[in-house]
This record gives C-alpha cells, sequence and structure tokens, in this order.
C-alpha cells in the first residue's frame, strides 16, 4: 500500500548543555510535493544536516541544504537509492566546488555532516555522509547505524565538501507498525546501544527523547530528530501525561485528497499555547524559582533577627549571668523559629510570581545594553547584537503577547538594523486575498495584475484603480488558466508559470497573457476578453525535466530548466512555437545553473540567471560576462526567490524577493545595492514569493501567502 504508514515525529536540541524548544535548524520532514519526479508520489522524504570542519555557519545554511536536498530528491527519477545518491552528489559538488573556489579567493570553507531517508509503503531506506549515527529500534532489537556505536572508525567519515566523490552509506529497512527511528549527530554514540535502545522504549516519542535527553547528561550539544511508524489509519494522540521534553509531536503522511475540514474549535484554557512551555516545565521552573527566592529570603530574615539579637540581647559582663539563663530567653527561643518559618512562608507566596517570562524580560534587557554598548563603527558586531536583541524578544512575547517594552526594544533594534542597512519599511496595503490559495507569481500589464495560485493551479485577473493602491476590480478567475481547463484539443496540467508576450509571436494574438504548464501546453488569451483564448503543444517536451519559468524575448520563447541545466528556446513560426527548441548553452563549458530559481531577459537580449544562493550569472549570446553584487558592510543576499527585471529607462532596476529574510532587494543591472523593503509586521512577508514593480507610478506589488499587497517605492 502506497500510504499505509505515516511517520510522527519529534526533536531534541541542546546547546551549551540546555534544550531549546526550536527544532535543530537542519532538520526536515516533507511529504510529497504537488509537483514531483515520476515515481515519488509516495514518498516521505527526512533529513538532518549537520555542522562539518571547523567553520560553523549561520542556521540558514543548514536550513538550506536541507531544503536543497528535499528538492533534489524529489527533483530525480529512478529508484529510491539512485534519489539519495543524487542528493548527496548533488550537495557534495556545490560545497566541493564553494571550498576549491575559496581557496583561491582566501574565503570561508563549508562542510557538512548529512543523514537522510525515504518511507515508501513498508520499505525504509536511510543514508549518510559524514559524522552522523542512527539507531533504529523494532520490537526488542535496537540496530545502530551506519556501524557499531563502539566503532569510532566508522562512524566518522569525511563530510561533504571535503573531496570529489562523497563516501556514502544506504541500508533499507522493513517497516513494522511501532518502529522507532533516531538519526543524531555523533553524541547519541556515547551511549551504548543499549542505553539508546532502553530509552526509545518510551510510551510515546516525547517520553523516549526525554530519555534520551536524560541519558546524554550534560552534553554540551546534541542535535537529534526521531520517528516512530504507525499504520497511516491508526488515530494520534498526544500522550495524556505531562513529560519535561523539547519533542514536538506531528504526524506526516500523505493522504488522498478529502474536502477540507471544519474549523478547528477554540482551544480550551487547559490547552498548551503553541511555543510555551509545558505546563509540567513551567510548574517546575515556578517553583524553582520560587524555593530560591525563599532561601534567599530566609537567609536575609535569619540575618536581620541576628543583629536584632545582638542588638537586645548583649553579651554579659564578665562574671555576671547571661540573660540567656532567664525564663524570657527561654520563650524567645520559642518565638523565633516560628516567625522565620512565617517570613519563609510569605516569601514563599509571594515569590511565586517569578517566572520564566520574567527572567526573558532581564535576559532581553541585558541583551539589549550589550547591543548599547557596541561602537557604532562595528557594523557586523552590531548587527549581530541587535539581532540577537530581536531574537531573544521575540521569544519574551511568546509568552506574553503585545507586551509594550519588549515591542518598544524590537522597534528599536530594527531601527538601528534598518539604519545600517538602508532597509525601508513600509505599509502594506492589502488589495486583495484568495481562497486557500498560494500565490507564487505576479504579472503586472497596465492597469491589470495577473497572479499565479501555484497550490489550485488557477490565474487571476485583478484591476487596479487610478491610485495603484486599490481596485476598481476583483479577482477574476481565467477559465482556461486552471487545471483541468479544456482548450481546444489540450487539458491544462500542473502550471508552472505566467507571462506578458508584448508582441506575440507564436502565439495566436499579440498583447496576450500565456500560461505554461508542466507538459508544454501553452495557453494565451486576450485581456479584453478572457474567454478569447488558444492554446498550443510545445515539441520535444519531453527532453524537459523540470521547468521553472518562461520568458518571451525577441519573438522567441525561452523556457528556464534547471534540473536540466539548460534554457531552452524556441523561435516562432507564424503564430505558433513548431520547431524543436534550441539549447541556450552549447559546447563544453557550460555552466552550473542546476540551483537556478528565476531568470530574466532585459531589452539587449542579456540573460540574468538567479541562483539560489543569491548569486547572479549574467549571459549575452551564450556567453558568461562578469557580474557581482555590491553590498554595504553587514549586507547581504544569501537566499532569495524570484527575480524581477526592470528595463524601463528611467529606472532600470533588479528587484530580488528573500522570503527568508521577509525582504525585496533591490539593485542596478551591475549588482550595486540601492535598498530594501521590509514591512512593518514582517509576518505579513513571510510567505513573500513574488514582486513586480510599477516604475511610473512608484509602487511595488508583492504575492505573500493567498494575499495581494502594494507598497511605495519612496515615501
Amino acid at each position: 500500500m502506497a500510504f499505509e504508514y505515516e511517520a510522527l515525529v519529534g526533536h531534541l536540541h541542546l546547546v551549551n548543555g540546555r534544550a531549546i524548544s526550536i527544532p535543530p535548524p537542519g532538520a526536515l520532514v516533507e511529504v510529497t510535493p504537488k509537483k514531483t519526479a515520476r515515481g515519488r508520489e509516495a514518498d516521505t522524504f527526512f533529513a538532518l544536516v549537520l555542522p562539518g570542519g571547523e567553520t560553523l555557519p549561520k542556521p540558514e545554511f543548514f536550513e538550506r541544504m536541507a531544503g536543497m536536498a528535499c528538492e533534489t530528491y524529489f527533483g530525480s527519477t529512478g529508484s529510491i537509492t539512485s534519489g539519495l545518491g543524487s542528493v548527496f552528489k548533488f550537495l557534495n559538488e556545490n560545497l566541493y566546488m564553494h571550498n576549491a573556489e575559496s581557496a583561491r579567493s582566501n574565503q570561508r570553507r563549508f562542510e557538512a555532516s548529512l543523514i537522510c531517508g525515504v518511507m515508501r509503503g513498508t520499505e525504509l531506506y536511510v543514508g549518510r555522509v559524514g559524522a552522523a549515527v542512527a539507531a533504529l529500534r523494532s520490537g526488542t532489537e535496537t540496530i545502530p547505524f551506519p556501524a557499531s556505536f563502539e566503532d569510532d572508525e566508522a562512524l566518522i567519515g569525511p563530510p561533504l565538501g571535503v573531496h570529489v566523490d562523497p563516501d556514502t552509506q544506504i541500508k533499507k529497512f522493513d517497516i513494522s507498525a511501532g518502529m522507532r527511528l533516531i538519526v543524531a549527530d555523533p553524541a547519541l554514540a556515547d551511549l551504548t546501544i543499549e542505553a539508546v535502545g532502553e530509552a526509545m522504549r518510551g510510551e510515546d516519542i516525547t517520553a523516549a527523547l526525554a530519555a534520551i535527553k536524560d541519558q546524554v547528561g550534560k552534553q554540551p550539544t546534541l542535535q537529534a530528530m526521531i520517528l516512530e511508524f504507525v499504520p497511516a489509519a491508526q488515530p494520534v494522540a498526544l500522550p495524556a501525561r505531562e513529560v519535561v521534553s523539547t519533542a514536538e509531536l506531528a504526524a506526516v503522511h500523505t493522504p488522498p485528497p478529502e474536502p477540507p475540514p471544519p474549523p478547528a474549535p477554540e482551544p480550551s484554557p487547559t490547552t498548551n499555547k503553541a511555543n510555551e512551555p509545558r505546563r509540567s516545565a513551567k510548574r517546575k521552573e515556578t517553583m524553582d524559582r520560587a524555593a530560591g527566592g525563599a532561601a534567599l529570603g530566609a537567609a536575609g530574615a535569619l540575618q536581620v533577627s541576628s543583629r536584632i539579637f545582638d542588638i537586645f540581647v548583649p553579651k554579659p559582663k564578665e562574671g555576671s549571668k547571661g540573660w540567656l539563663a532567664t525564663p524570657a530567653a527561654t520563650g524567645l527561643a520559642i518565638l523565633i523559629p516560628i516567625v522565620v518559618v512565617a517570613i519563609v512562608v510569605v516569601l514563599w507566596v509571594t515569590g511565586t510570581g517569578e517566572s520564566a517570562y520574567d527572567r526573558c524580560i532581564t535576559e532581553a534587557n541585558g541583551t539589549a545594553e550589550i547591543a548599547r554598548g557596541i561602537a557604532s563603527s562595528e557594523v557586523n558586531a552590531t548587527i549581530n547584537a541587535w539581532n540577537a536583541v530581536i531574537i531573544k524578544s521575540e521569544e519574551c512575547l511568546t509568552l506574553r503577547e503585545n507586551d509594550p517594552a519588549m515591542i518598544a526594544i524590537i522597534t528599536e533594534a530594527r531601527g538601528v538594523i534598518d539604519a545600517l542597512l538602508s532597509i525601508e519599511r513600509r505599509e502594506l496595503v492589502l488589495l486583495d486575498t484568495f481562497l486557500n490559495a498560494s500565490l507564487s507569481r505576479v504579472v503586472l500589464q497596465g492597469e491589470d495584475l495577473y497572479v499565479l495560485d501555484d497550490g489550485n493551479d488557477q490565474v487571476y485577473r485583478v484591476t487596479l484603480d487610478s491610485d495603484g493602491l486599490s481596485l476598481a476590480r476583483r479577482q477574476d478567475a481565467i477559465p482556461a488558466m486552471r487545471r483541468n481547463a479544456s482548450v481546444l484539443q489540450f487539458t491544462v496540467g500542473d502550471i508552472v508559470d505566467i507571462a506578458w508576450a508584448e508582441r506575440g509571436e507564436g502565439l495566436s494574438q499579440s498583447n496576450a497573457l500565456a500560461m505554461l504548464d508542466r507538459s508544454g501546453v501553452l495557453v494565451d488569451c486576450s485581456p479584453r476578453f478572457l474567454q478569447d483564448c488558444s492554446a498550443q503543444q510545445l515539441p520535444a517536451t519531453e527532453t524537459w525535466n523540470q521547468p521553472l519559468k518562461m520568458v518571451f524575448w525577441g519573438g522567441g520563447l525561452y523556457v528556464l530548466d534547471a534540473a536540466a541545466n539548460q534554457i531552452w528556446r524556441y523561435r516562432s513560426v507564424g503564430s505558433a512555437f513548431s520547431n524543436t527548441p534550441t539549447e541556450y548553452f552549447t559546447g563544453t563549458g557550460r555552466p552550473d545553473i542546476r540551483t537556478a530559481v528565476d531568470f530574466d531577459i532585459d531589452s539587449e537580449g542579456v540573460v540574468f540567471i538567479l541562483l539560489g544562493d543569491g548569486r547572479m550569472l549574467k549571459f549575452r549570446s551564450g556567453e558568461q560576462e562578469d557580474f557581482a553584487f555590491t553590498f554595504r558592510e553587514g549586507a547581504s543576499m544569501t537566499n532569495v526567490n524570484n527575480l524581477f527585471l526592470s528595463s524601463n529607462p528611467i529606472a532600470q532596476s533588479l528587484y530580488f524577493v528573500s522570503r527568508n529574510d521577509r525582504t525585496i532587494y533591490e539593485t542596478t543591472f551591475s549588482g550595486t545595492f540601492m535598498q530594501s523593503y521590509r514591512a512593518f509586521d514582517e509576518s505579513l512577508f513571510a510567505s513573500v514569493a513574488d514582486v513586480a514593480v510599477d516604475v511610473n507610478r512608484g509602487i511595488l506589488y508583492a504575492v505573500s501567502g493567498n494575499s495581494l499587497f502594494a507598497l511605495r517605492r519612496s515615501l
């Protein structure tokens, strides 16, 4: 059965001996995406990327590596083992090439260990490169991977980025109900396999992770992820008992399509809120703090009572009887303990108000004081310090929402960072929202905006009002541009991209909106009459691997196929693209564009290709030209999703969307940084995917999640 089992997933993340409540940055579990290679439809992919070598990159590095691993696997074809091999090879090539270049340019080297796997039906495949270990418990047996925990030489291998060919180990297991798998860094191997097996016997994975945490003890760092495999039809219940743990419980599976579920009921007052400590943890923390306060109070009370005693009961003179021998002293000796106990009880009761939030506030204020003391000339240090302030303050806001003190600190931190990095904050104008949508592309033409809902494979048109910041007409769904639509004799499949065809060569009409699906069906519609549409089948699409974007230029159609390391070029013949495509890159010195996420062509035919790590490649007639970004100190652009090219003579600019940074960057055609844009409410850009710019009005239009926003380029 394709969906016979699902996986319950938990994480354990220890830093400097303390458990933190967020998963390791390189941990990822992903079910089959909507658009995946054939044969991967029933797979669940998981990965844990770990540090390797002497350089410790930022968390974004591990997140990006895990995401690339997932995309590579689901974009590959063939068996599961060949897919995992493609993941290791692709990531290793990228790191190895970077490190080879860094040796010449004195840049930082990057290495990483990776353990990942695939669940399909009743089969589980686990593979790794570098220093990563795993243990699988099935029934009463616990199996170490890749070797015995006592064999250090076999457990520690060369990480990704060291050798031309990665040293990989892949093993297949048969899944049974209740089987558990833990993947982790080598710190797990400091335990015996018997101890790990005993810990994994816990009632649930939360208890198992808590037991692992106890077994590890004072280990400075540990990154681990545990998966429990249960029958897909079995209800998933959270454990009733409370365990102090950083485990997160989630069901990961790919069920058949179902109707949208009814709205979830409001949580009861006793339900734990997201990101809050468990009740048992909060009780324990409160009691510890109260007990500590009581102890300090008791010590202070005893010190005060001692001073009072010295005043009222002076030492006796030599040869005389001391006051302690009198009946009054006996009564006082009985009274003092009673008073002290009363003081301790009062202090204990009044001390219970101190909580994790109070400690968080203290730490946030302390971090802010450190940031304020850094010289403004130390740009990188200042930015890093204030970023730490924001992280800590946002943590406090999860414990108490809308706290004005924390909001003020975050505002101060953002003000400093924005000034150093030339970040322009803008209020976003919400133009429209689309039901159950995941908007991925926006195209501007005149007064019309066309948006692609990638989640439902539907294209909409909205019409702007004269001010450009409101709508004259809300969303119109274009009937011919949706999944399963019939246009002439063609049926539309998963939509890849939409684009505006200015001159219309190769299409049934000029000045048309065009849509391309994954199988090469090209639909074009008149902007005046959206029902007036035509369609054609592009030839030789069997050579495609995974098309990402199309651009019309110079009477031709260009299709970016990063997985094939190529741009396919179609020439128009009358009102159709009926000829076999040619390759834009030819010869032996072809560039590596397999990590490309977007591309565009300027009015002179220069091709700009954007890579996922923020680099840009520039080509003229297939020949590469020099291109380099120039950012001010402390600024960088290392994780990007989309590119918008403005060829308007009065404002030639490149715009880049970074969902990770929740930022839109603007540079010149030569890569010189101009400015960047963020929302005051950054959560609105949490899923920002694309941008289009009206240069004449100075307005940017962005899609994020299910919403279409407008913001001014300048104030």
